[in-house]
Parts: C-alpha cells; sequence; structure tokens
C-alpha cells in the first residue's frame, strides 16, 4: 500500500535519504525545503519518479509558507499519511554559558519546536483524510532530562529537542480521537553537516530504519519515542 508522505528538511543529510526510501518502497512524496532551486541532489531524483515526487517551497518559520505548502499537498493528494517533521538546526557551536548568544536559543526554538508544531497543526485537515496518519517529529538524544547530563554546551539545541519531545506527547494526547499517531523519532549519530564525520551511521543507513518504523506505526503507539532501529526510548 503507498503512503502519501510529506518531509520537511528533504534537500539534504537526513531529509534527503528519506525522500530517496519512501521513494524505493514505492510512495508518494512531497519533498519539502527552503531552497529547492538549490536542491540539486533532490532534483536528480525528479526524473525517475516523475509521478510520486513533488518538491516544494517551505520555510517552516513562516505561517504564509507553511499555509501555501499544506494547501498544495491537499490538492495534489486526497488525504497525508505521513508528516514528518525533519526540518531543524543546530543552533551555532556547542559554547559555554559566557559564550553562547541568546539568539540561538530563538532561532533553534523557532525551527525545532514551533516549526514542528506549526507545520502538525496546517497540516491537520489532510492529516485527518489520510490513512492510519502518522505525525513523526525528529528528535534526538540530546534532548533527553531524566539522564545524567555529560555535556552542557549543547544549549540551544538539546533545549530545543526536550522541548520538541514534550510537544511531540501533548499532540499524541490531543490528537488521539482523530486516529492520527505522534510519535518521537531519534535518526541516531549520523554522518551530515550536522552530525559530522565521524558519526558511525550513514544517512542511508538511518532512512532506511527510520522508514520501515514510520511504515510499522499504528495508533497504539501513539506517544512514544522510538529509535531508528525500532527499539523505544522509554526514558524522556
Amino acid at each position: 500500500m503507498n503512503h502519501k508522505v510529506l518531509i520537511t528538511g528533504a534537500n539534504r543529510g537526513i531529509g534527503l535519504a528519506l525522500v530517496r526510501e519512501f521513494l524505493i518502497r514505492g510512495d508518494f512524496v512531497a519533498a519539502a525545503c527552503r531552497h529547492p532551486d538549490k536542491a540539486e541532489e533532490l532534483s536528480q531524483l525528479r526524473p525517475a519518479h516523475p509521478d510520486r515526487l513533488t518538491i516544494v517551497r517551505l520555510d517552516v518559520n513562516s505561517d504564509q509558507s507553511v499555509l501555501s505548502v499544506a494547501g498544495e499537498v491537499a490538492e495534489r493528494y486526497d488525504g497525508l499519511d505521513v508528516l514528518v517533521n525533519n526540518a531543524g538546526v543546530f543552533g551555532g557551536k556547542p559554547a559555554t554559558l559566557a559564550d553562547i548568544r541568546v539568539l540561538d536559543f530563538r532561532d533553534t526554538y523557532e525551527t525545532n519546536v514551533i516549526g514542528s508544531f506549526r507545520m502538525t497543526r496546517a497540516c491537520l485537515p489532510i492529516l485527518k483524510r489520510g490513512r492510519n496518519a502518522r505525525v513523526v517529529n525528529v528528535s534526538s538524544e540530546a534532548g533527553m532530562i531524566s539522564r545524567p547530563l555529560d555535556d552542557p554546551k549543547y544549549y540551544a539545541y538539546g533545549a530545543s529537542k526536550a522541548a520538541l519531545n514534550y510537544v511531540t506527547r501533548a499532540l499524541a494526547k490531543d490528537l488521539r480521537a482523530d486516529g492520527i499517531s505522534v510519535v518521537a523519532l531519534s535518526p541516531g549519530w549520523v554522518r551530515t553537516d550536522m552530525g559530522g564525520p565521524e558519526a558511525p551511521l550513514s544517512s542511508e543507513e538511518s532512512a532506511r530504519g527510520i522508514v520501515k518504523v514510520v511504515h510499522g506505526l499504528t495508533l497504539r503507539d501513539t506517544g512514544r519515542w522510538f529509535h531508528y532501529d525500532g527499539s523505544e526510548n522509554e526514558m524522556w
């Protein structure tokens, strides 16, 4: 059964790998990014999947842009089965209390938390028309507050992912009655611009695991936090 999928931050890294993997599995994908005209690797996928890949311009920090994309997807698909809130920023370089910029907090929270919330709310009408609709918020273990903190230098990024985890759980409660599952999903430490060259996972390995998890999600899973390999993170 083919899924209708919308992925944010789809022009590189994990987002681009997710686009490829969903397409390999026969799904229809709306790939959203800020600058489609510069997304060369993403655009190269279109000739092989002209009927199943749509590339749309999106700024998750803009109400107008988010509503416009939700409208485009609603016109193209009869319903949305999967929304992957993948767009995110790292929030500047790791910094001590004395060096971190307050602006980094604002920008990171705006994208990683409010952007995901904004997308989910805008897409709610088409998610309600989807089959076994799922919202996947790409999280990180950097947002865990239930274990000792090893490195306090990731103030902005860690705080934003902790907040995203709360939003995930709140949305799961809120949307359960609509039959929509909402989960957090950690992609692992991946070799991307954000993860760096020393990370053990390729974006392709992470994406294969994520898509397998997403395809298997049901309403029974709402409010849970999964790793890319399907294991559950029970500690938030």
